[in-house]
C-alpha cells in the first residue's frame, strides 16, 4: 500500500490505491473483496468510481479484508462515515472527529525519538508470543518489510500481522516506511537471566525447534541430543567451549547479509528429576 489510511480523508481513494499497490496491478482484488463482503462486483465498482456508498456492514467486512487493525478499522469507519453524510454539518463534525484522532497520532509519533527500555507490560506482550521477536527481525529482509509478505510468510492473518507491526511502531522496534514497508527500529532490546520472562522466552523458541522436527522439508535443519554423563570439573569446560562458540556465532550473525529467518536454540545442562 503506497500510504497508511491515517494519510487519507476519503475512504474510496484509498482502497482504490491499496488495490492499485497489489501485484499485477491488483487483478482480482476486486472481486475477492466483494465475494468477502457478499456483494456484486459491479456494487465494488459503483463505490469506488461513482457515487455509491459502502454501508457500515461491509465497511466493516473490509476492515476484516484489508487485516486492519483495531485503530485502522475505527478510522475506516468514520471515513465511510464521512462519506455516506447527508448534510454539510455532519460531514463537518464527523471530519473534526477524523483530526483529533489524527492530531493524537502525531503525539505518539513524537514521542518515537524517545529511546528507553520495555516497561514490564511491553515486555509481558512482546514475550507473550514467538511472534513478535520474529516479525522484529524479519523486518531486517528487504522482502519481509510489508504485512502481506509476513502474513504469507508465517501463516498468520492481516489483521494479526498489523497488530504486531503496530505495537512494534509504539515501542521503537519498528518504523514506518515508505509506500507501506516497515523497518527495524532504533530500540534495541536484551532479556537478562534474571528477568521474569526469560521461562517464557526460551519456551517460545523451543516449542518452535519442535515444530521443525516435524517439518517435511527440514532436512537442512540441524537437530542433536544427548543425554550424557561427564565430572563437575568437565561440564564447566564444554560449558565455556560453548560460551566461546556463541560469542563466535554472534559475530558471524553481526556482519551476516540478512537473507532469510533462523532460529538457535542451545542447551546444555545438568538433568535432575525434583521439582
Amino acid at each position: 500500500m503506497k500510504k497508511d489510511i491515517f494519510e487519507y480523508r476519503d475512504y474510496k481513494s484509498y482502497v482504490r490505491d491499496y488495490i492499485k499497490s497489489q501485484p499485477k496491478g491488483g487483478r482480482g482484488i476486486r472481486m475477492a473483496m466483494a465475494h468477502h463482503i457478499s456483494t456484486p462486483v459491479s456494487h465494488i465498482s459503483q463505490v469506488l468510481n461513482g457515487k455509491s456508498q459502502l454501508s457500515l456492514e461491509q465497511a466493516e467486512s473490509i476492515n476484516d479484508f484489508l487485516g486492519h487493525t483495531s485503530d485502522e478499522s475505527q478510522f475506516f469507519l468514520l471515513l465511510v462515515q464521512i462519506g455516506r453524510a447527508g448534510t454539510r454539518a455532519l460531514k463537518n463534525r464527523l471530519s473534526q472527529q477524523a483530526e483529533q484522532i489524527l492530531e493524537k497520532r502525531l503525539v505518539l509519533k513524537d514521542r518515537l525519538g524517545v529511546t528507553q527500555p520495555l516497561s514490564k507490560e511491553n515486555q509481558a506482550i512482546f514475550y507473550s508470543s514467538w511472534l513478535y521477536g520474529a516479525i522484529h527481525v524479519m523486518l531486517t529482509i528487504p522482502q519481509f518489510q510489508s504485512k502481506e509478505s509476513i502474513s504469507d510468510y508465517l501463516g498468520i492473518s492481516l489483521k494479526r500481522t498489523a497488530e504486531i507491526l503496530e505495537f512494534l511502531v509504539s515501542i521503537e522496534l519498528a518504523i514506518p516506511l515508505e509506500n507501506g514497508r516497515f523497518g527495524v527500529g532504533t530500540s534495541r532490546i536484551h532479556l537478562g537471566s534474571d528477568s521474569p520472562m526469560i521461562s517464557k522466552f526460551h519456551t517460545n523458541w523451543r516449542m518452535q525447534a519442535i515444530r521443525s522436527l516435524d517439518k517435511e522439508d527440514g532436512k537442512s535443519d540441524l537437530h542433536y541430543s544427548s543425554v550424557i554423563t561427564i565430572s563437575d570439573e568437565d561440564f564447566k569446560k564444554i560449558k565455556n567451549l560453548l560460551v566461546k562458540y556463541i560469542e563466535e556465532i554472534k559475530l558471524i550473525v553481526k556482519n551476516s547479509p540478512s537473507q532469510k529467518l533462523h532460529s538457535f536454540c542451545l542447551d546444555f545442562f545438568h538433568v535432575n528429576g525434583k521439582n
